[in-house]
C-alpha cells in the first residue's frame, strides 16, 4: 500500500466535495454550524475512502475486482451524503447535484490522473506532494468555471431546482446509476487494452462528461423557463380578474354616487334628526376612503385602494398600514402579483366566514435593517401547518388553481427573499420577507 496509492484513495471524496460545493453554494442554503459540518463531513469521507484498502487490499492486484464498479459508486454517493447534511435541499435535488458533481470530477481525472500524470509527465506520481498540487490545480481549474457557469441560473431558481417527488427521485437515480457504469466500464475497458488511458480514451471521457453538464446546463435553463411562463399565465389569468373587480369596483362606486344622489335630495326635505341620520349614513358610505393609505409608490396605492374597495363591497375589513419601505425597485407586473396574490388569498378565505369577527384582513408593510416584510394576516380555522408547508386549496380542480401562493413564493425568491406560511388555531400569517433594493 503506497503512499501514491492512498492518496489517490482520498483525492477522489475531496475532488466530489469540491465539485459539489460549485453547485450547493449557488443553490441551497447552508444548515446550521455549515463549516463543523462540512469539515467532519470531508474527514467522514475520505476516511470512508480508505475503507477501500481493508476491503479490496492491495491496488495493484485486489481482491473482488468485479466489485470495484460498486464500490466506487458508493463513494461518488459521499456528495449526496454530503449535500444533505451540510444543506436544506431536496431528494430529488441533492441527487441532481451529485450527477453534476461525478461528471465535473470525471474531467479532473481524465485530464489529469489519466493524461496527464500517466502519460504527459509520470515522474509526477513519484513526487507525492507535487502530484497532490496538481490534482488540487487541475481540481481549481475545472471546478472554478462550472460554478460561474452555474451560478447564474441556480441562483434563480431560490432554492428548490426540481419538484421533490418519488417519481422524479426514481428517474434521477436511474440516470445517475446509467451514467456511472456507463463512464466506468468504457475507462475500464480502455485501460485493460492499453498500459496506460490512451488519447482517445481520456478525450472522448471528457467530452462525453462535458456533453452531460450542458444537457444539465439546459435543464436548470428550462425548469426556469417553465416557472417563468407559469408565471406569465397566472398574471394574464391575474389580469382578467382585475378585469372583473374593476367592473365591480365600478358597479359599487356608481351605486355609491346613486345613493348619495337620493340622500342629497331627501336632505332638502328631512327634519333636523332624519337629517342627522342621513348625514351619518353618507359619512358611513364613505368612510373607506379615509382609511386610504397614501405612499409615495402610486402602484401600491392603487392596489390598496383596490383591494380595499372590494373588501369593503364583501362586508370585509381591511386594515393596511406601510412604514417608510420602498418598493419601487420591485417591476410592477411582480408587485401587483405580489400583493394582490396575497391580498386575493387572504379575501378568498375570509369571504366563506360568516361570523362578522371573522371577516377581518389586516396587512403590514415594514423595513427592518436591509429587509422589507410584507405580512398578511386572517382569522383562520383549519388544520395546523407545519414550517414551508402551503395550504391546500380548497377549490374544486385543484390542479388549476393554488397557483396564487407559489407564485408570491417564486416572485419572492425571484428578488431574493423568502415566504412563508404560518397557521394556528385562529389566525393565518402569510410572510414575505424581501431584501431592500
Amino acid at each position: 500500500m503506497s503512499p501514491v496509492h492512498v492518496f489517490e484513495e482520498m483525492r477522489l471524496p475531496l475532488e466530489l466535495l469540491a465539485a459539489a460545493l460549485a453547485f450547493l453554494l449557488p443553490l441551497a442554503e447552508k444548515k446550521e454550524r455549515f463549516r463543523q459540518k462540512t469539515v467532519s463531513g470531508i474527514i467522514a469521507a475520505v476516511l470512508f475512502s480508505l475503507l477501500y484498502f481493508v476491503i479490496f487490499g492491495d491496488k495493484e492486484k485486489p481482491r473482488f475486482p468485479g466489485f470495484q464498479a460498486v464500490w466506487y459508486m458508493a463513494v461518488a454517493l459521499t456528495a449526496y451524503v454530503y449535500s444533505r447534511y451540510c444543506f436544506r435541499i431536496s431528494r430529488s435535488d441533492a441527487l441532481f447535484v451529485t450527477i453534476a458533481t461525478f461528471l465535473a470530477q470525471n474531467i479532473v481525472y481524465c485530464f489529469y490522473h489519466c493524461c496527464f500524470a500517466r502519460v504527459l509527465v509520470p515522474g509526477i506520481r513519484q513526487v507525492l506532494p507535487l502530484y497532490a498540487a496538481g490534482a488540487c490545480l487541475c481540481t481549481a481549474i475545472v471546478v472554478f468555471p462550472l460554478y460561474f457557469a452555474f451560478r447564474r441560473p441556480l441562483q434563480e431558481c431560490g432554492g428548490s431546482l426540481l419538484n421533490d417527488t418519488k417519481y422524479m427521485y426514481r428517474v434521477l437515480s436511474g440516470l445517475f446509476f446509467l451514467m456511472f457504469v456507463f463512464l466506468f466500464y468504457y475507462q475500464a475497458v480502455f485501460e485493460s487494452r492499453v498500459s496506460v488511458f490512451d488519447t482517445a480514451g481520456w478525450i472522448s471521457g471528457i467530452l462525453v462528461s462535458i456533453f452531460l453538464l450542458l444537457i444539465l446546463y439546459a435543464v436548470i435553463r428550462n425548469t426556469l423557463l417553465v416557472r417563468e411562463t407559469a408565471v406569465q399565465e397566472a398574471l394574464l389569468r391575474s389580469s382578467q380578474q382585475c378585469y372583473e373587480l374593476s367592473k365591480e369596483q365600478i358597479a359599487v362606486i356608481n351605486r355609491k354616487c346613486h345613493d348619495l344622489k337620493h340622500q342629497i335630495h331627501a336632505l332638502e326635505k328631512a327634519d333636523q334628526k332624519d337629517r342627522e341620520e342621513y348625514i351619518k349614513e353618507v359619512e358611513n358610505s364613505i368612510d373607506f376612503y379615509h382609511h386610504l393609505v397614501y405612499t409615495d409608490n402610486e402602484a401600491l396605492n392603487t392596489i390598496l385602494a383596490e383591494k380595499g374597495l372590494f373588501c369593503q363591497d364583501k362586508d370585509i375589513a381591511f386594515t393596511c398600514a406601510v412604514d417608510d419601505a420602498d418598493l419601487s425597485f420591485i417591476r410592477l407586473p411582480d408587485l401587483y402579483a405580489l400583493l394582490g396574490n396575497a391580498i386575493d388569498n387572504a379575501i378568498e378565505y375570509t369571504d366563506r366566514q360568516k361570523e362578522k369577527e371573522m371577516r377581518l384582513i389586516n396587512m403590514r408593510i415594514t423595513k427592518r435593517g436591509q429587509f422589507i416584510g410584507i405580512q398578511v394576516t386572517n382569522p383562520y380555522h383549519g388544520r395546523i401547518l407545519a414550517a414551508g408547508e402551503l395550504p391546500a386549496t380548497s377549490k374544486e380542480n385543484a390542479g388549476d388553481h393554488g397557483f396564487g401562493l407559489k407564485s408570491i413564493r417564486w416572485i419572492a425568491q425571484k428578488y431574493g427573499g423568502t415566504m412563508v406560511c404560518s397557521a394556528d388555531e385562529n389566525l393565518f400569517t402569510l410572510q414575505i420577507t424581501i431584501p431592500a433594493g
